[in-house]
């Protein structure tokens, strides 16, 4: 008979982690532990062993709960399983996050069935994909210990089996640091590593493997495979909080401009622990010192590079072919005077998709029937109509540039295309996307604040058939000349996957989008903020929606929405929507 695992995790025991295990015997009070030296974890859960005599299903109920502390020096999970079985199992090799219950079946004496509604799962590296509930069914085989029931094999290349919210209390959101190749700022990647105190250490080692391969050519690390690690983890002092991190490498210690880049990835990656609050990068058990530092590096604001900090405090709102300009810090999005250098332009209603270079001195947009593509500054205009069909609503480049995707003219095959600040009537250069196929559609580019990554909303050609069109989410790293002029867009990464449609998708921060899809079961288009590598968050419910974009603020990123009615809202509440204006289009300059 199936058999619910909340009924047992409810039974689970909670205890402070920052107890003692004995219990004090007087009412005087007793010093604890010094703050710096508290555990991260408010509390923790007790996890036993496997009980003596207990049957197949609370033996793979046992385990399935106990995994939860696989990371910890206390972990007993592995004493459900046989010796062979334990010593073999990699815990973080695959990682199944599940939602409800996990349904534990009894199929035979020595074989137990477990189904799940899984919702996510972690690969080796720590990358999470979401994905839509989809239930799943995992046998678990056992066999007999000295007469106690223990699990003999997995299914192939299985590792964890987590509840969403034991995965919460066991892995933490960590963002490794890699180099932009034009500027000298942090491109963020985040993945999902175990929260114990091995954390520091498992940082360090994500932080020294290849990069990504949609990444590839688009950033840069310093580090290689001559990198590694010179002893076998990363100490944090308990009184200082500094990390040590001892490298060895051929030249390391040479090469100032590698060093440098390796000690600011290092330092920036760990410092965003609160367990480490200083990072001391060694090569052989010597000091690897940034110039002009001294000691640990105990700031980010210490290091060479950092992170891209993007403002907006203007905003444009069109309204049939008008322009004006609002302070997106207001609530109702009031109107402000244009400065006197800028000239915003009469906008005519054949042209659609305004995009705004980030002192408005630069825009462009797109014919209704995608065939042409114009730029004004100030009084003058250009139309290029030679580009190709299908144009997409222009992209802002950091660098000024506008980003276009369509289909070529003769060939009617799909093409991203590249149109540079310098002169107003500068020709549409192609980037190389070899991995486009000939039937998609390329519906929507953008482009992120620090300019290493291109987000594209990808579909196929529209056909005669009933079917709907369905788009999907892709980010692709942008790999450029030595001039910094975008030339190749690598092999993408899909994002989102598990919406069956996207229609727009806009970068609010480096590692940060919002989107505008449907999940299953959505009846029509919502907002979504996505941080690249996790978990979609939903914005709350408003009819009719058409766009939600977002703009940079000191205090994080401010969502502004559309409607077909060309209603215009900013959030009210947690997930709440309060009408404030009426407009065609939200253009947020540089984005």
């Amino acid at each position: 008979m199936p058999r619910p695992l909340t009924a047992l995790l409810a039974a689970t025991a909670l205890v402070l982690t920052g107890c003692s295990g004995q219990l004090p015997t007087t009412s005087a009070p007793r010093a604890g532990l010094p703050v710096s030296q508290q555990s991260e974890r408010e509390v923790d859960r007790l996890l036993p062993p496997a009980p003596p005599g207990a049957g197949p299903v609370e033996i793979v109920e046992g385990f399935l709960r106990a995994s939860e502390g696989f990371a910890g020096d206390d972990d007993v999970s592995r004493s459900y399983l046989t010796s062979e079985l334990a010593s073999s199992w990699v815990p973080t090799a695959s990682v199944l996050v599940y939602t409800g219950d996990a349904e534990i079946t009894l199929v035979d004496e020595d074989e137990v069935s477990v189904e799940l509604q899984v919702v996510g799962r972690v690969d080796a590296d720590g990358r999470l994909t979401e994905q839509a509930p989809q239930s799943l069914t995992q046998t678990f085989d056992l066999t007999e210990v000295g007469g106690e029931a223990r699990i003999s094999t997995f299914p192939d290349d299985s590792g964890l089996w987590l509840s969403d919210t034991a995965f919460e209390r066991s892995f933490r959101p960590t963002v490794l640091s890699y180099l932009n190749t034009q500027e000298d700022v942090f491109v963020p990647e985040l993945r999902w590593l175990a929260d114990s105190e091995g954390l520091p250490t498992a940082v360090t080692r994500a932080q020294l493997a290849p990069l990504p391969g949609y990444l590839e050519g688009a950033v840069s690390t310093a580090a290689n495979e001559s990198v590694r690690l010179a002893t076998p983890a990363v100490p944090v002092d308990p009184s200082t909080l500094v990390a040590t991190v001892n490298l060895q490498g051929a030249t390391l210690a040479q090469d100032e401009t590698r060093a440098d880049g390796l000690s600011s990835q290092l330092a920036h990656s760990l410092l965003g622990l609160t367990s480490v609050a200083g990072v001391d990068v060694q090569a052989s058990g010597q000091p690897l010192r940034l110039d002009g530092a001294e000691g640990p590096i105990t700031a980010t604001t210490e290091l060479p590079y950092s992170d891209v900090d993007r403002q907006v405090s203007q905003v444009l709102l069109r309204v049939g072919e008008e322009l004006t300009l609002v302070d997106p810090s207001q609530y109702a999005l009031r109107d402000l005077d244009a400065p006197d250098d800028v000239d915003l332009p009469q906008v005519e209603l054949r042209w659609t998709g305004l995009a705004a270079t980030d002192g408005m001195d630069d825009l462009a947009a797109v014919s209704v029937d995608g065939t042409a593509f114009r730029r004004w500054r100030g009084e003058r205009v250009y139309t290029n109509e030679g580009i190709g069909d299908g144009l997409s609503a222009p992209a802002v480049d950091p660098q000024g540039a506008f980003w276009v995707g369509g289909v070529h003219r003769s060939s009617q095959t799909p093409r991203v295309w590249v149109v540079d600040a310098a002169q107003l009537d500068s020709v549409a250069r192609p980037v190389t996307a070899d991995w486009l196929e000939d039937e998609d559609r390329v519906h929507m580019v953008s482009i992120s604040p620090d300019g290493s990554r291109a987000a594209l909303v990808v579909g196929p050609a529209q056909t005669d058939t009933e079917e709907p069109v369905v788009h999907r989410l892709l980010v692709s790293g942008i790999v450029r000349d030595s001039a910094g002029r975008p030339r190749e867009l690598t092999a993408p990464l899909p994002v989102a996957a598990h919406l069956r449609d996207v229609t727009a998708a806009h970068w609010g921060a480096a590692g940060e989008l919002v989107v505008v899809g449907q999940r299953q079961g959505d009846v029509e288009p919502q907002a979504f903020r996505l941080r690249l590598g996790g978990w979609l968050e939903h914005l709350g419910e408003l009819p009719g929606l058409v766009d939600a974009v977002p703009v940079p603020r000191v205090t994080g990123v401010q969502v502004i929405a559309r409607t077909q009615d060309g209603g215009v809202y900013v959030p009210e509440g947690q997930r709440g929507w309060q009408p404030v204006r009426n407009a065609d289009q939200v253009v947020v300059p540089g984005g």
